[in-house]
């Protein structure tokens, strides 16, 4: 395991992170990495890449994000966005982001923790390394791994590389209640990706949902011409798993239950939707709503999800 402290503060636009170390966004060997952009007014900042997705997290300021495929909405401090493969988005606004890119079967999150007291995490990942980074939005906080305590002040961020299967224990300590920190998160899954194995795309993901589509092909479809079941509940599985998994910790399917509603008869594709139904401390409840082409609801998932992880 190794532990970096960094400063946020002060630093322009610059790449303040990478895994491996020396790399830049569309290098071949290119996985994780952190980088800062300030936002000036009539200026505008682009991200985009057919191999390279990113996760952003708007650190002060405002912003509105034009989307190519999404349209336009408008963030404010605090509030998190994606910009996943194949997609395009340009920035507008006065303040400073934090990116998160990814590329070569990394997924990340990033997600927005208030704190009242103290906060205890189990942390790593079984099928890969992983990479977490911490930092306060409106104070300080201390931050104890396994025998080593860090003061992470207002404007520095804690950053932590662990390899595969290697787990370990994290307390948070705020320096006031009611204070935020982010928390980002990036796993090497390598080619531990089933639904990225069968195609399956991502369209938009934030804390605790996820859309996704799935283009359709031969190969999705069982003998009568509909797509198969068990593509369908892939489907859902897919995009349910990364809506659980962006409220942290490993997450584990418990309880699912599907519903077919209507034969998917050679649709060009199908694009799946998952909402939180109830979110508790062990256990995450979704439904998944999967649609075709035609916006016909073909059916719909309900996942239930048991934390391993805080």
């Amino acid at each position: 395991m190794r532990i970096t402290k960094i400063l946020l503060n002060g630093v322009g636009e610059s790449l303040i992170f990478s895994y491996p170390e020396n790399t830049v966004p569309g290098d071949e060997d290119f996985k994780i990495g952190f980088s800062l952009n300030r936002m000036a007014k009539d200026e505008k900042i682009h991200f985009g890449s057919d191999r390279v997705s990113s996760y952003h997290v708007l650190l002060e300021g405002w912003t509105e994000v034009l989307n190519s495929k999404l349209g336009k909405r408008a963030f404010e401090t605090g509030q998190t966005f994606s910009c996943e493969e194949e997609e395009q988005v340009e920035l507008t606004g006065e303040g400073r982001v934090f990116n998160m890119f990814m590329s070569g079967g990394v997924r990340g999150f990033i997600r927005k923790m208030p704190l009242e007291k103290e906060k205890k995490m189990r942390a790593g990942e079984a099928m890969g390394g992983c990479v977490m980074a911490f930092f306060g939005f409106d104070g300080e906080f201390s931050l104890m791994c396994s025998d080593e305590k860090l003061v992470c002040e207002a404007g520095s961020a804690v950053i932590i590389q662990a390899d595969k299967q290697e787990f370990f224990n994290l307390n948070i300590i705020p320096e006031k209640a009611g204070m935020s920190v982010a928390c980002v998160t990036g796993v090497m899954l390598n080619s531990h990706d089933f639904g990225k194995y069968i195609g399956v795309h991502l369209l938009e993901r934030s804390e605790g949902t996820c859309r996704a589509r799935l283009d359709i092909c031969p190969n999705h479809m069982n003998p009568i011409g509909t797509v198969h079941g068990g593509c369908l509940f892939t489907l859902a599985d897919a995009v349910c798993g990364i809506a659980a998994s962006s409220l942290g910790g490993i997450c584990t399917t418990v309880n699912s239950n599907i519903q077919f509603l209507n034969a998917a008869f050679y649709p060009k594709y199908l694009v799946a939707e998952a909402k939180p139904k109830k979110i508790g401390r062990k256990i995450r409840t979704f439904l998944v709503e999967i649609r075709d082409d035609r916006d016909i609801l073909i059916c719909t998932v309900d996942m239930v999800f048991y934390s391993l992880q805080q």
